[in-house]
């Protein structure tokens, strides 16, 4: 086009909430849509074709047509833009997510193609050809933004790249030490130090520096990793970043296996590998040992002073709680404190641990033996491979029938009753989860298989079979596991219906009062409770074929068919699930889901005809979607009338005998098209529809003057 004039502030605005409109499409990532100019038709031979398409409304034809025009030539940068409404007059004819079609009647009546691209075809469509002078204000702004994120890249990388060259020359100083760099929050460990320290520490390596392998924590974690790797028979030397990449200043500390220096840090990981080594790491339950009756005080960096209260150890972290309930830890206190803690807390907690096995073998004299003699490693292993092959492919398993027994866990003070209810499959390694009676029920309590009693090992191995065992078999071959009903932790006396479909968790069902009775006293199976609270996986799954027919009970058949959830917080329905649905030219506006229905649709039980007909039935005008609205037959068939207003609307009423008359009610223009269009509805089905409550009402009530009936 030659005019340079800029559309209206309004015209600008129009084509933006147009586009929000639209359905929302999923893309991989998000980018901002250029529309890149490819064909202007100016010429009647040229313009014929779409006037007459455009004249009698055929839009989508008319797109269709002009997409033709785009002969696949690079991105012109001069007739790119993020608007295609670039001059007065300009007026969008149809778009859809590849193409834009833009009428000009000002200047003769011309067409303009656009060709719809994203930031990213923009931005590399400048990298190859250069940006040209007469590159719109559009590509110029984004190239703009394009070098300053690539300066910025460039910074990072050179950054990155000098801390190496720091890290490498202190490893070179100190070749047998495994080097910790730190750098800003985190310490870092690269090259073979990062692969052998992975192992150790159970952390995933990665490779954001030019390929290099390296991991990294954040520093406050170092009490943690610290004494791992000393522990695994590493020299570790810790280098901790002074100034800048660019300044190569640093500063070496060195500490090993043999020795422990007189700083604060060196002396917290020598107490924290010392608690550890006398009470274990705990990784599933801390170990709490009580300090209140030892008079411990501590001194902590703030220059306060405490009476600590007690001592918890837990995945190998040392922390404590003062007489005030304040959480405290090792890097809070102060040097003298940790150095006194070292010498008395290892032998306290030795003493607690000893006086805690008396009193297991005095609480449990027929199996005092058993209690001094935990199981084997190769037990252990036994009893671990045993649980996973019974677990089969599922990550949990729940026993809801296992009850609480005592005995089970060794060596605590849950050993009096707990009720196991979970069995988690991770790794190369089985864990538990369980409750005790003094706790809430909602609180749940883990162990490890080092913590059971060896004699309940066969037990639990016969629990976990008999949880996984399927209780039923649906029509799909799907196997459904822990069926049972449970009340809600939370809400006494709600009832929930829950149970796992080939391993994986379901989400639980409200029960009717009715049913929670009859599946007590057992009158109503498994079965028929997953039935009915979980239809959809019962039936039969549609084949991929049979899902997608859009075809519906009157022969017509949807030419779009998307079921997608509402990201647009500023949207109506924000988070829902909508159903949006074209059939030729027609658009039908998205409708939210219900449960059952979602379900339908991802269990894939109706078809998406069939599944339009329940969703928007009476915006297709269906027979079907009429049916449900009946008249109650207990009442005298009221006369249903139907008028027009001189306003244009039409109004609904019904006359329930000598009971009066209902107020008059405005009908949809949907409905109104179905009862005189599609003759699809009838006037006794949308009197039930739009008066239902209003005649229940007058025919409960005393006989009330009739007002003047509605003529049709």
């Amino acid at each position: 086009m030659t005019m340079d004039v800029k559309p209206s502030v309004k015209q600008e605005d129009a084509i933006r909430e147009k586009a929000k409109s639209m359905p929302e499409e999923k893309t991989a990532k998000k980018s901002e849509v250029y529309y890149s100019s490819v064909a202007y038709l100016q010429f009647e031979d040229d313009t014929k074709v779409l006037s007459d398409l455009h004249r009698k409304g055929h839009v989508n034809k008319l797109l269709k047509e002009a997409a033709n025009y785009d002969q696949g030539d690079a991105i012109e940068l001069n007739r790119t833009f993020k608007s295609p409404l670039q001059n007065r007059g300009d007026d969008l004819v149809k778009e859809d997510k590849n193409y834009a079609v833009v009428y000009n009647n000002s200047v003769g009546g011309t067409y303009e193609v656009y060709r719809k691209v994203t930031e990213q075809n923009v931005e590399q469509n400048i990298k190859r050809y250069g940006l040209p002078d007469n590159a719109t204000q559009d590509v110029k702004e984004l190239a703009q933004s394009t070098s300053k994120k690539e300066k910025s890249l460039s910074a990072k990388e050179d950054a990155a790249s000098s801390m190496l060259k720091q890290y490498d020359s202190m490893k070179a100083k100190h070749p047998d030490a495994m080097l910790l760099f730190r750098s800003g929050d985190f310490y870092m460990i690269y090259r073979d130090d990062a692969v052998k320290a992975s192992k150790i520490l159970d952390l995933s390596l990665t490779q954001k520096t030019k390929g290099i392998d390296m991991i990294s924590f954040p520093h406050h974690a170092l009490d943690m990793y610290l004494p791992k790797l000393i522990r695994a028979g590493e020299r570790v030397a810790i280098c901790d970043q002074l100034e800048m990449p660019r300044k190569e200043k640093v500063e070496l500390s060195k500490t090993t296996k043999a020795e422990v220096s007189d700083n604060a840090k060196d002396l917290r990981d020598n107490l924290a590998s010392k608690i550890v080594e006398t009470v274990g790491k705990n990784n599933h339950h801390a170990f709490v040992l009580p300090l209140a009756d030892k008079a411990l005080n501590a001194e902590t960096t703030r220059g306060e002073n405490t009476e600590l209260a007690k001592m918890q150890v837990l995945r190998g972290r040392v922390t404590f709680i003062d007489s005030e309930d304040n959480k405290l830890q090792l890097r809070d206190l102060k040097a003298n404190t940790i150095q006194q803690l070292t010498d008395t807390l290892p032998s306290i907690a030795k003493a607690y641990l000893e006086s805690i096995k008396s009193k297991e073998a005095v609480s449990h004299p027929t199996t005092q033996s058993t209690v001094a003699q935990a199981a084997t490693t190769e037990q252990q292993q036994k009893f671990i491979d045993d649980i996973k092959a019974a677990m089969g492919s599922s990550k949990m398993v729940v026993l809801p029938d296992f009850g609480t027994k005592k005995g089970v866990v060794a060596g605590t003070d849950e050993d009096k009753g707990i009720s196991l209810n979970r069995v988690y499959a991770w790794n190369d390694n089985v864990s538990f989860a369980g409750s005790v009676p003094s706790d809430d029920a909602s609180k749940r309590r883990y162990y490890h298989p080092e913590n059971i009693r060896p004699e309940f090992y066969d037990y639990l191995i016969s629990e976990v079979k008999r949880a996984v065992a399927p209780q039923l078999i649906t029509e799909n071959g799907q196997k459904v596991t822990s069926a049972n009903m449970f009340e809600s932790p939370k809400q006494e006396g709600k009832y929930f219906f829950y149970a796992r479909l080939d391993g994986v968790g379901l989400h639980p069902k409200a029960v009717k009062e009715a049913d929670v009775e009859a599946f007590m006293k057992q009158e109503i199976s498994v079965k028929d409770m997953f039935a009915k609270y979980y239809p959809t996986k019962m039936a039969k799954q549609l084949s991929k074929e049979d899902f997608d027919n859009t075809k519906l009970s009157d022969g017509r058949e949807l030419t779009t068919f998307r079921v997608y959830k509402q990201r647009n917080e500023d949207k109506p329905l924000f988070g829902e699930y909508l159903l949006y649905a074209e059939m030729g030219d027609k658009r039908f506006h998205a409708t939210p889901l219900t449960h059952d229905q979602l379900d339908m649709y991802f269990d894939r039980t109706q078809s998406k005809g069939q599944l339009a007909e329940k969703v928007i039935g009476e915006q297709l005008h269906l027979k079907s979607a009429y049916e449900k609205y009946k008249l109650p037959e207990n009442i005298p068939t009221p006369e249903v009338r139907i008028r027009k207003v001189p306003e244009g609307a039409w109004l609904i009423s019904a006359n329930v005998g000598n009971k009066g008359q209902t107020a008059e009610k405005k009908l949809s223009n949907n409905d109104q098209y179905s009862l005189f269009k599609s003759k699809t509805a009838t006037k006794e089905q949308l009197g039930a529809k739009y008066l239902m409550e209003d005649i229940k009402e007058l025919s409960q009530s005393h006989l009330v003057s009739r007002s003047q009936g509605l003529k049709r």
